[in-house]
Order: C-alpha cells, then structure tokens, then sequence
C-alpha cells in the first residue's frame, strides 16, 4: 500500500516529553537534545517552542505567517502548478479574500482545496543515529501539493533534498523554513 508525497507548510510540531526522558541513559541534557533535534528538523529560528503537559509545542510564529503566507503561496502555487493544474488560483482568490490569517487556517480541515489543506505528518529524530532511540516528532501541516500514491523506503534523504531545493527557490520567504514533504497516509 503506497503513501502519497506531500509538500507543505509545518503548522506546529509536537515531542513528547517521555521520549526525551527515557533517553537520560545517553547523559544529554534536554536542553541540547532539543537543540538538536530543532537544528536538524528546522524547529527553531520561525517557531515558538511551549512546555506543556506531557510534550513540547513547536508554533509557527503568528507574525510571520499574517506577513508571508499570501506571498509565499503565490509564488510557491506558480512553481509547482505552473500549468494550473489543481486550480490553484481558486484557492489563492478564496484565501485572498479572508479577513486574516486565522480565517485562512479555519478552512484547513473542511479539505475543500486539494492545494491547501490539512495534513499530519511524522518525522523521527535520532540523537545517536542508530534508530534505536528515535524521538517522533508528529506535526500538522499547511498541504499545498499531494501526489501519488507510491512507494518508497529509505526516503527522508531524498525528501531533504526536495525541501531544500523547494526552500532555495523561495529563499526571500523566511516561511520556506517550514517547508517540510513528508508521505501523507
């Protein structure tokens, strides 16, 4: 049974914290094991991290995504859909006429534009590289383009690859850093 390859906008992005903890035998700090792993996944420079009960909250800054988001999907809708397939520009002109960012992300979960909706994912991290000791990181993301359905193992380098390229193109949007493809179940 095949996934379908995502490409998107990281929302948020939450650790739990047991994971973390059950790690004291490799003798890291939280603290660094967090900077790690923000390092590594892009969790750090654009979100806002929150302790709470039982995990960590990673936040897409508000002010950024009230200044960029239009922009950004403007001209991320024109790389990707450069023949308009997907009738991107119906959902460009929708969420143009939204009053605010909030009203833009209210209408994620309905699904009504297959370029902008929901989207969960589940990345892993792993502090000694052995995948003994992942630490999940499960998100909820901006969908801006789904394709598939296929198959693959050993991905996460080649999709690193992808963002970075997709990141690249979009360099003067600091909202690039949340870009983030991932296979959607």
């Amino acid at each position: 049974m095949g996934r379908f390859l995502s490409i998107g906008l990281r929302l948020n992005a939450s650790v739990k914290k047991s994971d973390i903890e059950r790690l004291k035998w490799l003798d890291l700090p939280v603290e660094e094991t967090l900077a790690r792993m923000e390092q590594e996944h892009n969790l750090s420079e654009i979100f806002d991290r929150e302790e709470r009960d039982g995990y960590y909250l990673y936040t897409l800054k508000r002010e950024l995504l009230d200044r960029e988001l239009l922009p950004f999907l403007e001209k991320f809708y024109a790389l990707r859909y450069a023949d308009n397939s997907h009738n991107y520009s119906k959902a460009l002109d929708f969420l143009k006429n939204q009053p605010d960012t909030a009203s833009r992300l209210a209408v994620l979960d309905h699904r009504e534009f297959q370029c902008f909706q929901a989207g969960d994912s589940e990345d892993y991290f792993s502090p000694t590289q052995n995948g003994m000791d992942d630490i999940r990181i499960n998100g909820y993301n901006i969908l801006l383009s789904v394709d598939g359905k296929i198959i693959m193992e050993c991905y996460v380098s080649v999709f690193d690859f992808f963002r970075r390229c997709i990141a690249a193109q979009l360099s003067e949007f600091k909202l690039s850093k949340a870009l983030h493809v991932w296979l959607e179940l």
